[in-house]
């Protein structure tokens, strides 16, 4: 279900989330973006979980593949009222680079907030489940229902996901 104001809402977001990335340039707009910055070790609290990357990273081939040809991008969030879309190039260049290069650390106990869904001339090319809170802060790329990639999510996305949930009341 969407949220009534959905169109004041993610521009406002967006507005906030290119303020916090000092805003853009249309050369970053066309260039791949530099390997991103990993998120942050896990609290010391987790560490007795003992996280561990038990899938790979998404290829760089298929991140360069999204990057260049990804043309809208739905979120599906669980447990909420709402889902967004993204249908401009540049905001879904920027939801891109929030993935890491770093593989995920998946800590057994952490359930995925959501799930994402990149799609190129309206066929989903990739999807993959969100992971975020606490020492869980990575993306699950499925195919065929199956994970079968992981990356850490950049502090970046993290602060994103932050800002949207905090705009829409939650968290």
């Amino acid at each position: 279900m969407k949220i009534a104001t959905f169109p004041t809402l993610f521009l406002a977001l967006l507005g906030l989330w290119l303020a916090s990335c000092g805003g853009g340039t249309a050369e970053q707009a066309t260039t791949p973006p530099p390997p991103a910055a990993t998120a942050p070790a896990p609290p010391a609290a987790a560490a007795a979980e003992a996280p561990t990357s038990p899938y790979p990273s998404i290829s760089a081939e298929k991140m360069k593949y999204l990057y260049d040809n990804c043309d809208y991008v739905d979120f599906v969030f669980y447990s909420t009222n709402f889902s967004m879309s993204q249908d401009q190039k540049p905001a879904i260049q920027t939801t891109l680079s929030g993935v890491s290069t770093t593989p995920a650390r998946v800590v057994a106990s952490c359930k995925p907030i959501g799930r994402i869904f990149f799609q190129v001339d309206g066929q989903n090319a990739a999807e993959a489940d969100i992971f975020l809170g606490g020492p869980c802060l990575y993306y699950l790329f499925l195919e065929d229902g199956n994970y079968v990639a992981g990356n850490q999510m950049t502090q970046g996305a993290m602060e994103f996901y932050q800002k949207v949930f905090a705009q829409a009341g939650m968290k």
